[in-house]
């Protein structure tokens, strides 16, 4: 089976590989009426594996939304991008449509075609807003909708906003899935932790109704036959002592790194040719001393001011060959942030889960933390140690 290099985007139809054990259980949640929250480390697919249950629910002939929030900043471009959302996949109600009614001219505002204004400033106008628009979905039917990138918009939120928004956003999200007898399922998913999020601010309840859907990187036959249809897809003859070579060098079988790390041995002069270990570790070498992986460095700024903490514990980690005792990162963390020995113990179990769910860590054997992936702990040490 051939399939198509698409590093960065998620991937769907004939270039969604594998997942099947993941995909049967995911279905069986969605028929049985629960909502999702993909819980699972970042460039792990969760996006491509959202776009694919979208594709199959649609083949059953489910309604089907899908909303990426990524580079949403404000509640109106939010609402916007839900409208049009909804007015594509015709999930209104009768009263959505009626014209002249409220809830048309209230669709019609947000779309920018009408004259209501609305002041978002107000807590009186903006919770009408949204009482609103859940009185005209129609959750009569078998619907499901996928938000994407969830929490970068709550993190834009309660920054410039304040808690109180992204609260009340969480909380309005939690009003609609409470709704008696609603055939909508919910799917929450993005690269920075939900569960990260709700937990540092004391609101995981807004989200204990959903299922905590956890899939990691792929075994070690689905990371192999990745690799082999990757080869067969651009003509590159790779055989099966290299391919336990390339899999050994990358250990954690994250899909984004097999295709990062494939891309650079395409790339290489005369690879179709035949390829080589040399040209692997080549190939692995430029890709650690390159920018590919910069978003890991990136979204620590979502850590609602944890950002330098987790930094010390990743920069230690990083220089550290075999990892390191939670005690041993405490002395490291309390000598470098200067709190109380009580203040620093709760910070660094705090940055730990946070590191840990999102992929940057594990927990090993007796408690060593270390880089949960070979190649991000050297992308982390050539980048901000050496």
């Amino acid at each position: 089976m051939a399939i198509s290099n698409r590093v960065g985007p998620p991937v769907t139809g004939d270039d969604f590989y594998g997942r099947v054990k993941e995909l049967s259980q995911a279905h069986d949640y969605l028929r049985t009426n629960h909502s999702l929250v993909l819980s699972a480390p970042r460039r792990i697919g969760k996006s491509s594996f959202a776009k694919r249950l979208i594709e199959d629910q649609k083949a059953l002939g489910w309604s089907c939304v899908y909303i990426d929030l990524e580079g949403v900043r404000t509640q109106e471009d939010f609402l916007k991008i839900l409208i049009n959302e909804f007015d594509k996949s015709g999930i209104w109600s009768e009263a959505a449509t009626k014209v002249g009614g409220m809830a048309n001219r209230l669709i019609e505002a947000i779309k920018g075609i009408g004259p209501v204004k609305f002041d978002f400033t107000h807590r009186e106008s903006s919770e009408n807003l949204y009482t609103s628009l859940f009185e005209v979905i129609d959750h009569s039917k078998d619907t499901l909708i996928v938000i994407d990138e969830l929490t970068l918009f709550l993190n834009i939120l309660d920054r410039e906003e304040g808690r109180r928004e992204s609260e009340f956003f969480l909380n309005w999200f939690r009003s609609l899935r409470q709704v008696t007898n609603s055939k909508i399922r919910w799917i929450f998913c993005g690269s920075v932790g939900l569960h990260n999020f709700t937990r540092s601010r004391s609101l995981s309840m807004t989200i204990n109704d959903m299922v905590s859907f956890d899939f990691d990187a792929l075994s070690n036959a689905e990371a192999n036959g990745l690799v082999e249809a990757l080869s067969e897809g651009e003509k590159i003859p790779i055989d099966q002592e290299i391919r336990n070579f390339i899999l050994n060098k990358i250990e954690w079988y994250v899909p984004y790194f097999i295709q990062l790390l494939f891309t650079n041995i395409k790339d290489y002069p005369n690879s179709r040719k035949g390829i080589t270990k040399e040209i692997v570790d080549d190939a692995y070498e430029r890709l650690v001393r390159s920018d590919d992986l910069g978003t890991w460095g990136e979204r620590l700024t979502e850590y609602n001011g944890q950002e330098p903490g987790a930094k010390i514990i990743l920069k230690e980690l990083s220089k550290s060959a075999e990892g390191l005792s939670r005690d041993q990162l405490f002395a490291i963390f309390s000598l470098n942030t200067g709190l109380s020995s009580y203040d620093a113990d709760n910070q660094l179990s705090l940055i730990l889960n946070m590191l840990e769910h999102d992929g940057y860590i594990m927990r090993a054997k007796g408690g060593i933390r270390c880089f949960r992936s070979s190649l991000l702990k050297q992308w982390w040490y050539y980048k901000f140690v050496e």
